[in-house]
């Protein structure tokens, strides 16, 4: 039996066979699905949580093809490419080398001017542009860092014993 462990795209994990022994795909597809599972909650944890909408976007999925199962965990599919430039600068950093980028005109509301309390005043700011410089923040390739060895060990073991009890009622 021919058996592929690859670790992919910082996120993923695949396993290949050439054929599936049906003991061997339920078993590895609900190890697929807790490994990927455990990685949601470690990248979740490893998000930044100022608004905890982040969070909210990070998401999982298994697929069970005929050739392979695969797990990932990414962010949502619908979101604007605004929410995924954001995610993006947060995971990879943004230096501001020429990286300046326009905030539209917005109106706001203050209640405090000089440490002062005042009642709530709308004020009109108007567009400018601003250069990010924001640091990197590992959250999707930081949950998998460190924990490829270990996957590969619970499929390898998935595999071992389902081979052993095949061949046991062979």
């Amino acid at each position: 039996m021919d058996f592929d462990a690859v670790i992919t795209g910082d996120r993923r994990i695949v396993a290949r066979f050439g054929e599936w022994p049906e003991e061997l795909h339920d078993t590895l597809l609900a190890r697929i699905r807790a490994l990927t599972s455990e990685l949601e909650a470690r990248v979740r944890a490893l998000a930044p949580s100022r608004t905890d909408k982040l969070k909210e976007e990070i998401i999982s999925k298994v697929f069970d093809d005929p050739e392979k199962i695969k797990g990932l965990v990414t962010l949502e599919g619908g979101l604007p490419g605004s929410e995924y430039a954001k995610a993006a600068a947060l995971e990879y950093g943004a230096p501001g080398r020429g990286g300046a980028f326009k905030v539209r005109a917005y109106r706001r509301t203050i209640q405090q001017a000089f440490g002062r309390d005042i009642s709530p005043t709308s004020i009109d700011v108007s567009a400018y542009s601003r250069i990010a410089n924001i640091d990197a923040h590992l959250y999707l390739r930081g949950g998998l860092a460190g924990t490829e060895a270990d996957a590969v060990t619970q499929l390898q073991a998935v595999i071992d014993q389902s081979t052993k009890a095949f061949n046991d009622d062979a």
